[in-house]
């Protein structure tokens, strides 16, 4: 029999239109299963992040539409479960009102921790107060950490100040931004040039 002749059969058409049928109540039946969500992290792993961005940077503005900041980081990894966002180098540039410091921060690493509100800074971190009449002013420590909550900046590492006066090295320190109050907390040691 050839292939006309199939089609041409009636009792044939009628078995091949029923086989068809079946097969697509079979995929329609499996099609209204609800699907089991998949956790995300499940596929790609714990240590994975849910998203990245190369060569980021961000913008932020105050209320009144002024640049408040911009940060700049070669990678950005972000993990939602977890509310953390990782930076490798992240590059920072801090814009004051008309008549404060702008600052410059940058640092190997850095991770924001949505829920707790805190930028915590790892490795060869680097403050500098750029515009001011006292002249520039450089903070360097291994380790630091933003509470954008509270205002504060604290680290218990050794940390070193440089500024037109001198130099000021101290274990720990604790800022207070809002109030431009610097606590130094132990084996703090200056040297300072005074003026001729």
């Amino acid at each position: 029999m050839t292939a006309g002749e199939l089609i041409r059969n009636p009792r044939l058409r009628t078995v091949a239109l029923l086989v068809t049928i079946a097969a697509l109540m079979a995929v329609l039946w499996q099609s209204d299963e609800p699907s089991t969500p998949v956790d995300a992290a499940a596929l790609r792993g714990e240590a994975e992040p849910d998203s990245f961005v190369i060569g980021g940077q961000y913008l932020s503005f105050s209320d009144t539409g002024q640049l408040a900041s911009r940060i700049r980081s070669q990678r950005i990894e972000q993990f939602e479960s977890d509310q953390l966002t990782r930076m490798e180098q992240p590059r920072a540039m801090l814009f004051g009102e008309a008549g404060n410091a702008s600052w410059e921060v940058e640092a190997a690493d850095g991770e924001f921790l949505e829920a707790r509100d805190l930028m915590q800074l790892t490795g060869d971190v680097r403050i500098v107060r750029l515009a001011d009449q006292r002249g520039p002013m450089t903070l360097t420590t291994q380790a630091l950490t933003l509470n954008n909550g509270e205002h504060t900046i604290y680290t218990d590492e050794p940390v070193e100040i440089n500024d037109a006066l001198g130099i000021t090295r101290a274990t720990g320190m604790k800022v207070w931004i809002d109030q431009r109050i610097l606590e130094l907390n132990a084996q703090v040691e200056g040297r300072y040039e005074t003026g001729n």
